[in-house]
């Protein structure tokens, strides 16, 4: 059984690669441009959706992995609406 001290050591380590995976992805995207960044986008969310098509409820063994996908997505889905949001406002 775990401590709290190395639960939090656990989620510290998480944040921390976290910030490191989103200080790359921003890193490529500025060198590659928003239209490649959304390509990429797309391709990975095929991928996703081809995998998850395959997989039943209890292949899932590592329900934390799946939590923080569900959250990855919905804030991903938060982001492109916002700027969905931006671009129409901006156009008029």
């Amino acid at each position: 059984m775990m401590h709290k001290g190395q639960k939090l050591s656990e989620f510290e380590a998480y944040l921390e690669d976290r910030k490191r995976g989103t200080a790359t992805s921003l890193s490529a995207i500025e060198k590659a441009g928003t239209e490649a960044a959304l390509n990429r986008c797309r391709a990975l969310a095929r991928q996703i959706q081809s995998d998850l098509l395959n997989k039943k409820p209890d292949q899932f063994v590592n329900l934390l992995s799946l939590a923080d996908l569900q959250v990855s997505l919905e804030r991903a889905a938060v982001v492109l609406e916002q700027e969905k949001l931006r671009l129409i406002a901006r156009k008029r």
